[in-house]
């Protein structure tokens, strides 16, 4: 399970916002998401992860519809597409099919602000990303983000999956 705890941004202004999200495994931090920009038009982000750094940028392959914008996100390690997925609609991002992993379907939740990731093949439930309110009592607890699968994922893949999350606005309620 990987959770993302909010942290200060390192790349955003007035102009260009942004927001940043400490990446936690088993109580240790293992990385940090740093996002700038919106979905509709130059999202980008950098992800360091275990002394790996990756680009993560949004390319807008059509034109804006009333309820999505298409587009192509891809993670890159330097120069190389490392993993990807497109804004199948106001609805869904469908990942690529990639060697050795099966396309997935993130599919948003009516109400809560929620992501249900499952099989393209079988369409069955695989996970989950969704976030947890922070509370004052009874112990005091910031804005987490947790992704929770059922099945064993490449660790930058479900980076990914949690980057597409934050990046297309469900943090905040958006």
């Amino acid at each position: 399970m990987l959770i993302l705890h909010t942290t200060a941004a390192k790349r955003g202004s007035f102009w260009r916002p942004g927001a940043a999200f400490a990446i936690v495994r088993d109580d240790a931090e293992i990385g940090l998401i740093d996002i700038s920009g919106a979905p509709e038009r130059d999202g980008e982000a950098r992800i360091s992860l275990r002394e790996r750094s990756f680009e993560c940028r949004i390319h807008i392959t059509g034109k804006k519809r009333w309820t999505y914008v298409p587009s192509r996100w891809v993670m890159y390690s330097g120069d190389t597409a490392l993993h990807g997925a497109i804004c199948e609609s106001g609805t869904s991002f469908l990942t690529d099919d990639e060697e050795g992993q099966e396309p997935i379907r993130l599919r948003k939740g009516l109400i809560g602000g929620s992501f249900t990731v499952e099989r393209t093949s079988d369409q069955r439930r695989i996970g989950e990303i969704k976030q947890l309110r922070p509370r004052l009592l009874p112990r005091p607890r910031a804005l987490r983000i947790v992704s929770d699968m059922s099945v064993d994922l490449p660790e930058t893949f479900e980076v990914l999956l949690l980057w597409i999350y934050v990046q297309d606005g469900h943090w905040n309620g958006e």
